[in-house]
């Protein structure tokens, strides 16, 4: 059990916490995660590269980890499942609620650059047939990861229209959501790079966005805050690399110099043997 005190600091600075528990040895740091609720570890987790915060989650058992998993947000939890083998993720997937394993195995089938890695499948969607006041009964039992646009779909679950809630709430109950749609305003592609649709114009007016597969069927919904959180997240991996990369090419240069001047030393003792 966490100490007040710990518990606090974790709380209040889980940023500072996490650089300061990467210090720590494998055996302490683990102990601590292994105190905290999932709810913790989840915030302090966010704030570690996803590659660091997998080498933490693997000290953890498996009910552990999908504890920890069903608290972070998805793009998150997708990175740092990218960085788990093969074997552990089916099983951490199998442990996880219904709806979240979907949406896991959904983003894992795309490269963490693209749209499709954080699609929102719990979006509700209509039918052309359904009567308003059934779409409306729907939206507010199941509406709360779909905006004020809601995607109405054919039986073979391409995008047949949109319809606007206030459209909705004004319809009488009888109306049909086929004569009340309007035309799809902005689709998106499950392959897009995330950097590109983060500039997408549509998001001036939009939070959600439909995207579609290869063969234009519906695969669900894309936030702007999950656009925002993924690109922030590619930023974080782009300045990691980047500094790795500086390093590699600093230390490179000390090396050479180190070469340079052994050279210039050994060049040096010739010439005086030979003068002697």
């Amino acid at each position: 059990m966490l100490d007040p005190l710990t518990k606090g600091y974790l709380n209040l600075r889980p940023d500072a916490a996490a650089n300061t528990l990467l210090r720590l040895d494998e055996h302490d740091r683990s102990r601590l995660f292994e105190a905290m609720s999932p709810q913790l570890a989840a915030r302090v987790l966010v704030h570690m590269a996803s590659a660091s915060a997998s080498a933490v989650l693997a000290s953890l058992d498996d009910e552990s980890v999908s504890d920890i998993l069903a608290q972070m947000p998805l793009p998150a939890a997708i990175a740092v499942l990218r960085h788990h083998p093969r074997a552990r993720v089916k099983k951490l997937l199998a442990r996880v609620s219904s709806t979240l394993s979907l949406r896991l195995r959904l983003g894992l089938r795309y490269a963490e650059s693209v749209v499709g890695a954080y699609v929102d499948v719990n979006a509700v969607t209509f039918s052309p047939e359904h009567h308003a006041s059934d779409a409306l009964r729907l939206y507010r039992r199941e509406g709360q990861y779909t905006g004020h646009t809601i995607y109405v779909l054919s039986e073979q679950r391409q995008l047949a229209g949109q319809v606007h809630l206030d459209d909705l709430l004004s319809a009488r109950e009888r109306s049909i959501i086929g004569r009340i749609m309007q035309p799809v305003s902005a689709v998106l592609s499950t392959r897009a790079p995330l950097r590109s649709v983060a500039r997408h114009p549509a998001w001036l007016t939009n939070d959600y966005l439909p995207v579609i597969n290869r063969n234009n069927v519906y695969q669900g919904v894309l936030g702007r805050d999950k656009v925002m959180a993924g690109r922030e997240e590619l930023i974080e991996q782009v300045a990691d690399e980047s500094e790795l990369a500086t390093t590699r090419a600093a230390l490179g240069d000390i090396f050479w110099m180190a070469v340079g001047a052994l050279s210039a030393g050994k060049a040096d003792g010739a010439g005086r043997n030979e003068e002697d």
